[in-house]
């Protein structure tokens, strides 16, 4: 399936920035001495989402930046841009609520909400979104999730999205990391899509060096291909990320 089919245009009702945002900007900007902001910026030779490129197989950069209060409130803002054959281009912005439990053992309950907007690219039709309620449990080395939208891409299309991670550390400094994701509509898939299950999945090394954190992954996702510009692309892909804190 093309994966331009996966961002059908949304009608002159489609959602704004949720009020949420407005949300997530006043959380972020109270006061409070018991908060601690954190930033990031990554960059990568393809920008992957869900195991399809949203920059064409093009290198690009996304920005972050997050609040973590110790009452366990949290909220991440994130954007994505890439230098496209018709020039620089956003290519999609984020924001994440949520509340993160300390259980026993070193494990964390995460519950929260995402919105995410995309914009236009060849490989991406502009003003698609969706909004995803989310619950989470980590532990040191496995996490899993589920994902519950009511508007995945198109108004009126649910999804439901479970997400397993895991990390191993070998050496210091050193983990491998492994991520699988599946997708099913709850529903009609909509005329967008053929198929109600979508697969994703991920395999790497990463390693830490000071502030740096670099990350070599294999990619991919099934079923379907990508479409880039008219032409068919393998969804699967070697990507290698850097990212710095600040």
């Amino acid at each position: 399936m093309p994966v331009r089919a996966w961002w059908g245009r949304r009608d002159a009702r489609r959602l704004a920035a949720p009020d949420a945002l407005l949300v997530c900007a006043a959380c972020l900007l109270a006061p409070g001495a018991a908060a601690q902001w954190s930033g990031q910026l990554t960059v990568t030779n393809d920008a992957r989402w869900r195991g399809r490129s949203i920059s064409e197989g093009r290198p690009a950069t996304t920005a972050s930046l997050g609040y973590d209060d110790r009452s366990g409130l949290y909220g991440d803002v994130s954007a994505t841009a890439a230098a496209l054959p018709t020039g620089m281009a956003l290519l999609s912005a984020g924001v994440d609520l949520g509340y993160a439990l300390r259980l026993s053992g070193e494990r964390v309950l995460d519950l929260g909400v995402t919105r995410r907007e995309f914009r236009s690219s060849a490989t991406v039709w502009g003003g698609s979104g969706y909004t995803e309620l989310y619950a989470g449990l980590s532990g040191r080395s496995l996490s899993a999730r589920l994902h519950l939208s009511p508007d995945y891409l198109r108004p009126g299309t649910t999804t439901l999205y479970a997400t397993l991670d895991g990390v191993a550390r070998p050496l210091p400094a050193w983990r491998l990391l492994a991520h699988g994701g599946m997708m099913r509509f709850l529903g009609a898939p909509g005329p967008y899509s053929s198929d109600r299950g979508q697969f994703d999945y991920s395999l790497g090394v990463a390693r830490r060096l000071g502030r740096l954190d670099a990350q070599l992954l294999w990619t991919g996702g099934l079923p379907g291909k990508d479409f880039y510009r008219g032409r068919e692309r393998s969804r699967q892909a070697l990507t290698l990320a850097v990212s710095v804190g600040f």
